[in-house]
C-alpha cells in the first residue's frame, strides 16, 4: 500500500494506465480484427450509447418513452445530409431534385454528428411539451405515435429525405475512435449529471412526483429537460449508426429499433449506468452470435431450415423470462465506482481545493444560534392570512368560508374529525388545489393558485400525513432534493463538471449533513430513505423540508404512529427547530398531548367550517368543541 501522500498519484498512475490500455486495445482491434468483429466493436458502443440515452428517459427519471426510433432516424438523416457532397446528393436524388439549402450544404463529421443530436433534441422538446402531461403508459403511447409520425414524414419528404429509396453511399466516418470516444463523453456527461444534485432531483421525479413539487422542483421542466438531454444522445446514436452502415432509410427506424433498446436498458436495469454497458455488450454480440437460427443448419443427418426473426423471437422470450424472474435486470440499480476518474479529475484539477461553504447554503446547528436570535417577527404580523377561502369538489363542499389569521413566528394547530377538511386546506395552502373562492395571503402577498414549486419557493414548506419520501435515495439524497429550490447551477453545468456546479455541490452536501445532525440522522446518511424506521422517516421529511430554508412550515399528522417516547421528542423537535430555524409551524394532529402542549393558537374543523378558534384552554373548554370532537371522555382525562 503506498503512502497516503503518494495515493493520488499512484490512483492517477493507475487511470491513465487503464486509459492507455483502452487505447492499445482500440489500436490492436484495428490491426488484428477482422472487419467483421470490428463492426460488432463499433455496434457495442453505439448500442450503449442509446441504452444510456433511454436509461435517462425511463429509469432515472420514470417516463415510459418508446420514440427513440423516431430521434435516431432524425440524427441519421441530418448527419447523412450534412456529410455528402452537393455534387452526389444531385445524382442520388432521382425521384425529386433535392431542394435548397440540404442541396448545398456540407460539414464535416464531428459538426454533423452534433448538427443530428441537436435537431434530434429540438424534436424531443417539441415533443415533451405536449406529452409530458401524460403519465405511465399513455405517455408511451403517445411517444410511440410521434416516433411513427416522424418515419411517415421522412418517407414523405422527398425533396429532402429521398423518400422510401432512402440515402445510399453515406461515407464510413464512424470509426473505433469516434464511437468509443461519442461512447466515453456519454458516459461522462450522465454519470456526471445523475451523480450531481441535479440527477437527485430526476431520481427524485421518478420516485414521487408530489413530494418533488413540495420541495421547489418544476417537476415539468426536469421531465422536459431529461427527454431533451436523452433525445439529444438518441440522435448522436443515430447519426453515428447512419455513417457505420453507410445506407439508412425509413424502414430501418421502426419500433423494433426502440425494442432492441429497450431491451438492453431493461435487462441491464432500469437505473443503472453499470447495467447498460454490461446489457449493451452482452445483447449485441449475442445478437450477432444469434443469427445461426436464421441460417440453414446442417447436422449431417439432418437439415434444418433457417426460421427469419428467429433471433429476435429468442430475445424476445429472454426479456419476458428476465421481467418475470429478475424485473430488476441485471444490476438492478446498483452501480461500479464510476466516479473515480472524476474524483481523481478534481484533485488534479487547479479548483480541486476543498470549497468554502457558500452562504446560500449555510444550515446553522442548533447549538451556535442564540435563543434570542428565534423566532423573530418579520414584518407582517401575520405571515399567513386566509380571507374566505373555500373548496368544493363537485357538489361537494370541503371547505367554506375559511377564514384565519397565523402569527408570524408560533405554533399552530388544526384539529377536528376526520373529512373536517384539514387535509384539503393545507392542500390550498401549499398550492396543490386552486381555491374555488377567496384568498390566501402569504407575507402580505397574494399566493391563490400558485403551483406548489412556486408556493415552496416563497417560503412554505410542508410534509405528509402518509411519509412521502423518495425511497431509492439516500437519506442525504432526500435533504439535497431540499435545497434544489435555491441551487444556481443551471442543469448543464454539473453534466460539464464546472467548477462552479462542483463547489456548490460540495457546500450543499456540507449543509445537508449539518441538518441531518441536527435531526439525529447522520448516521443514517448513507442509508435508502425507505429502510429507516418509521420514526426517523418522519424526522427525514422534516429534515428534508427545513432544507428548503422556509419561513412557514406544514406539518401533517407528525405525531401518526409513534409511540409515546416518540411522541415526546417530537414535540421537543418542533419546538426546537421553531426557535432554531425562526419559522412559523402550523400543524395537524389528532394527538390531543401534542396539540395542546406545543400550539399557541388553534382552529376547529368541522364539515369543511370552523367552529373554533383560540388558545388552548379556551378551545378544550370549548362546549362545541367538546360535542363535535374531544368528547366528554376527553375532558374527564384532561
Amino acid at each position: 500500500m503506498p503512502a497516503p501522500q503518494t495515493r493520488p498519484a499512484y490512483e492517477a498512475a493507475r487511470f491513465l494506465g487503464a486509459a492507455g490500455l483502452l487505447m492499445l486495445a482500440l489500436a490492436g482491434a484495428e490491426t488484428f480484427l477482422d472487419p467483421y468483429k470490428i463492426q460488432i466493436l463499433n455496434l457495442i458502443a453505439i448500442n450503449i450509447i442509446l441504452a444510456l440515452s433511454l436509461n435517462l428517459i425511463y429509469g432515472f427519471t420514470g417516463m415510459f418513452s418508446l420514440g427513440h426510433a423516431g430521434f435516431m432516424a432524425i440524427g441519421a438523416y441530418v448527419c447523412s445530409l450534412c456529410v455528402l457532397t452537393p455534387a452526389y446528393k444531385e445524382t442520388m436524388w432521382i425521384l425529386e431534385p433535392i431542394i435548397w439549402p440540404f442541396s448545398h450544404m456540407e460539414l464535416g463529421f464531428f459538426p454533423a454528428v452534433i448538427a443530428g443530436g441537436i435537431c434530434a433534441a429540438l424534436a424531443g422538446l417539441l415533443i415533451a411539451l405536449p406529452v409530458l402531461r401524460l403519465g405511465g403508459d399513455y405517455l408511451g403511447i403517445a411517444t410511440l405515435g410521434f416516433s411513427e409520425i416522424i418515419r411517415v414524414l421522412i418517407t414523405n419528404a422527398t425533396p429532402i429525405t429521398n423518400g422510401s429509396l432512402g440515402i445510399k453511399g453515406i461515407p464510413k466516418f464512424s470509426t473505433l475512435w469516434w464511437n468509443y470516444g461519442w461512447l466515453l463523453f456519454t458516459l461522462y456527461f450522465v454519470v456526471s449529471l445523475l451523480r450531481s444534485n441535479s440527477g437527485n432531483v430526476l431520481k427524485a421525479i421518478r420516485d414521487d412526483q408530489i413530494a418533488a413539487k413540495t420541495m421547489g422542483i418544476n417537476t415539468f421542466r426536469q421531465q422536459a429537460l431529461s427527454f431533451t438531454v436523452g433525445a439529444f444522445f438518441a440522435g448522436v446514436g443515430g447519426a453515428l449508426t447512419a455513417c457505420l452502415i453507410s445506407t439508412i432509410d425509413p424502414k430501418m427506424f421502426s419500433f423494433l429499433l426502440t425494442f432492441n433498446v429497450l431491451m438492453i436498458a431493461v435487462a441491464g436495469g432500469l437505473g443503472s449506468i453499470t447495467g447498460s454497458v454490461v446489457a449493451g455488450i452482452i445483447i449485441t454480440v449475442l445478437l450477432e452470435w444469434l443469427r445461426i437460427v436464421e441460417e440453414e443448419i446442417n447436422l449431417g443427418f439432418i437439415l434444418i431450415p433457417g426460421i427469419p426473426g428467429m433471433r429476435m423471437v429468442i430475445f424476445s422470450m429472454a426479456l419476458m423470462l428476465i421481467i418475470i424472474f429478475r424485473r430488476e435486470g441485471i444490476m438492478g440499480m446498483r452501480e461500479l465506482a464510476w466516479d473515480t476518474p472524476l474524483r481523481l479529475w478534481r484533485r488534479f484539477a487547479k479548483t480541486s481545493a476543498p470549497p468554502p461553504p457558500a452562504k446560500n447554503f449555510s444550515i446553522q446547528e442548533a447549538e451556535t444560534m442564540p435563543r434570542s436570535q428565534a423566532a423573530i417577527p418579520g414584518e407582517n404580523e401575520f405571515i399567513l392570512e386566509l380571507r374566505k377561502a373555500g373548496m368544493r369538489f363537485g357538489g361537494v363542499t370541503a371547505v367554506k368560508d375559511l377564514n384565519m389569521s397565523v402569527k408570524t413566528g408560533c405554533i399552530a394547530g388544526f384539529i377536528g374529525p376526520n373529512g373536517a377538511g384539514k387535509t384539503t386546506v393545507f392542500n390550498l395552502i401549499s398550492g396543490f388545489y386552486k381555491p374555488t373562492q377567496g384568498r390566501i395571503l402569504f407575507q402580505g402577498a397574494d399566493i391563490t393558485g400558485l403551483p406548489p414549486h412556486l408556493v415552496c419557493k416563497r417560503g412554505i414548506a410542508r410534509t405528509f400525513q402518509n411519509i412521502r419520501l423518495f425511497p431509492t435515495l439516500s437519506a442525504l439524497q432526500n435533504v439535497l432534493v431540499g435545497f434544489h429550490v435555491r441551487q444556481k447551477s443551471q442543469w448543464w453545468m454539473p453534466g460539464l463538471q464546472l467548477p462552479a456546479s462542483r463547489r456548490e455541490y460540495a457546500a450543499m452536501r456540507e449543509a445537508a449533513m449539518r441538518l441531518l445532525k441536527r435531526l439525529g440522522l447522520d448516521d443514517e446518511a448513507c442509508e435508502a430513505a425507505g429502510s429507516l424506521p418509521y420514526g426517523k422517516q418522519r424526522r427525514l421529511e422534516i429534515a428534508r423540508a427545513l432544507a428548503t430554508e422556509p419561513r412557514f412550515l406544514l406539518l401533517d399528522e407528525p405525531a401518526a404512529g409513534m409511540n409515546p417516547y416518540e411522541t415526546q421528542d417530537l414535540m421537543e423537535l418542533i419546538q426546537d427547530i421553531r426557535q432554531d430555524f425562526n419559522l412559523t409551524i402550523l400543524l395537524i394532529e389528532h394527538d390531543m398531548k401534542v396539540v395542546m402542549g406545543v400550539c399557541s393558537n388553534i382552529w376547529v374543523l368541522e364539515y369543511g367550517i370552523c367552529i373554533a378558534d383560540g388558545p388552548p384552554e379556551a378551545i378544550r373548554n370549548d362546549p362545541k368543541v367538546i360535542e363535535a370532537y374531544l368528547g366528554e371522555e376527553y375532558m374527564e382525562y384532561a
